[in-house]
């Protein structure tokens, strides 16, 4: 126990400075305990039960389906001369009463579709082999063009990664289907073999399409995690609005940022604030406002000062939003707004009340003109919407199918879901890319492109 007043006074000033401490760390559990897909970048899923999803939070009153007055869509008739078979269906020749019947008029066309009977289409190659008769040298028969050293033909394996991507079928249920609805009766080892295989025929296409983004006009990026087992990899996405591409790798680090785009990009890169980003040039970034959004409403949850600058980001936050929804796009339109956020952010940093509100609103202040690209870039979204949606394709199928195991399965995810979204995006067929991809890299030849075809 303290003996003299000089003591007692230290021990108070320790004992008022561990008061402090542990009240600044209850406030930042508190805070921690209230943290949800509305204020941070969590999921919806992780809300819990009690918050209500997003099926819940109906925008329209009205019942669901068609409403009164809806014309309807109705499947057309093929015409006759592309149906497979014509069946003519009579009325009984007699009547119960014991007349006659008479058939009248045009009949009443209905038509069946169905699926036959599927077999797999099995076709033997013998290679034969022969000795030179002048010098001795042996040789032998090559397989034709199209045709792989294994069992699975390029159809066949192009329908693998079409069900291991675009349906995220694990490949225990890609065995299943193959075997079940084509006959074909191969291995879970096979169909991961088969994953490999396809990641292999589209490395090529994949690189090309890496080299072209340091030349996009606009970039969205974005990462999560898609583990593998025994490793924390990232799965990242740079998505333009015909091209997209995807990465998995085990890091964040600023060296995948300009291995996929370059060190110094030609266009502007929207992000979040993610500090991977902070080597690019502020003036050639956007900084997603719907990340800033969720920040503010942190801010906003606070107590005292902090909580009303919070509340006044907020406000200045919507309003962007609701002016960018009436056609507001240039920089004179959002002159009005513009100082009075600046004005807001600085009375956030310099406030003593609160490190954690300082701290965010001096970083939002260092990324300042990367507030703003959307007004002084064309083309520019202001939130980063386009990869994170990009990326919920990928998120599902790591909830269905898992982790990987292995860098083939990186590999296949990463380059897979790249062509599968590009596909998207442009409007072809991924069925039929990746079967002229599997083939072009069985005949060593020239794959195909994944960059948009030229406009004009």
């Amino acid at each position: 126990m303290p003996a003299t007043l000089p003591e007692c006074h230290a021990v108070i000033e320790t004992m008022a400075l561990e008061l402090a401490q542990l009240r600044e760390q209850m406030a930042w559990l508190q805070e921690r305990l209230k943290v949800d897909s509305r204020n941070s970048s969590k999921p919806p899923s992780s809300d819990g039960p009690g918050s209500g999803n997003r099926a819940q939070r109906r925008a329209s009153q009205r019942k669901r389906g068609a409403q009164k007055g809806h014309p309807g869509a109705y499947r057309a008739l093929l015409p006759e001369t592309e149906v497979d078979g014509v069946q003519d269906c009579v009325p009984p020749a007699q009547c119960n009463c014991g007349g006659a019947v008479n058939v009248q008029g045009k009949p009443v066309r209905h038509q069946v579709f169905d699926i036959p009977p599927v077999t797999p289409d099995v076709q033997e190659y013998r290679l034969y082999s022969g000795v030179c008769t002048q010098c001795g040298l042996g040789h032998r028969g090559v397989l034709p063009q199209g045709v792989p050293s294994g069992q699975i033909g390029p159809r066949a394996l192009a329908l693998v990664g079409v069900l291991g991507t675009r349906f995220h079928l694990t490949q225990g249920k890609i065995r299943d289907l193959l075997a079940q609805l084509l006959g074909l009766d191969f291995s879970v080892g096979a169909i991961s073999q088969a994953h490999g295989k396809v990641a292999a025929a589209l490395k090529a296409p994949v690189a090309v399409a890496v080299a072209s983004l340091a030349q996009a006009p606009v970039l969205h990026m974005d990462e999560t995690r898609y583990p593998r087992e025994g490793s924390a990899n990232w799965v990242w996405g740079v998505i333009q609005p015909k091209l997209a591409v995807f990465s998995i790798l085990p890091s964040r680090a600023r060296y995948v940022i300009t291995d996929l785009i370059g060190q110094a990009p030609q266009g502007v890169v929207v992000s979040d604030r993610y500090a991977g980003y902070a080597h690019l040039d502020a003036s050639r970034r956007q900084v997603c406002w719907a990340h800033l959004l969720r920040d503010f409403t942190r801010i906003s949850q606070r107590s005292g000062r902090a909580g009303h600058i919070g509340r006044r980001l907020l406000g200045l936050g919507c309003v962007l939003f609701r002016w960018r929804e009436r056609g507001k796009t240039t920089a004179e339109q959002f002159e009005p707004l513009v100082p009075r956020l600046r004005a807001a952010l600085e009375q956030g940093a310099a406030q003593r009340a609160c490190k954690r509100t300082a701290n965010t609103c001096a970083n939002v202040l260092k990324l300042w003109p990367a507030l703003w690209g959307f007004i002084t870039h064309a083309g520019v979204q202001p939130t980063n919407n386009a990869a994170e949606q990009a990326l919920r394709t990928i998120v599902l199928k790591r909830k269905i199918s898992g982790p990987t195991r292995s860098r083939r399965g990186d590999e296949f995810i990463a380059r897979g879901f790249s062509v599968h979204e590009t596909c998207r995006r442009q409007g072809l067929d991924l069925w039929a890319f990746l079967h002229r991809a599997v083939t072009a890299w069985i005949d060593k030849a020239t794959p195909p492109s994944m960059l948009p075809a030229p406009t004009g």
